[in-house]
C-alpha cells in the first residue's frame, strides 16, 4: 500500500509537470519512477540491470516497484 500511496501522489501534486520518486532498500536506490501530467503516465526505471518503460496504470508500476525492492531484499 506504501507503493500505492507515493505513487497517486504523484499523480495528484500539481505543482510540477514532472514528479520523481527514487525507491530505496537498505538505503540503495534500487528503481525511480517519474509521473508526466502532460501525459499521464508513468515511466519507470530500474537501475540494475538497467530497464526503461512506461506505463498508464498505477498497478502496473506499483508491481514493478514492489519486483525490484524484493529482488534486493532477498539477494541477500
Amino acid at each position: 500500500m506504501q507503493i500505492i500511496r507515493r505513487l497517486d501522489a504523484m499523480k495528484h501534486d500539481q505543482t510540477a509537470k514532472r514528479q520523481k520518486r527514487t525507491f530505496e532498500q537498505f538505503g540503495i536506490p534500487v528503481c525511480e519512477v517519474t509521473y508526466v501530467q502532460g501525459s499521464d503516465e508513468y515511466v519507470f526505471v530500474r537501475f540494475r540491470p538497467y530497464e526503461r518503460s512506461c506505463f498508464d496504470d498505477i498497478d502496473l508500476v506499483a508491481i514493478e516497484v514492489y519486483d525490484c525492492l524484493y529482488d534486493l531484499q532477498h539477494t541477500f
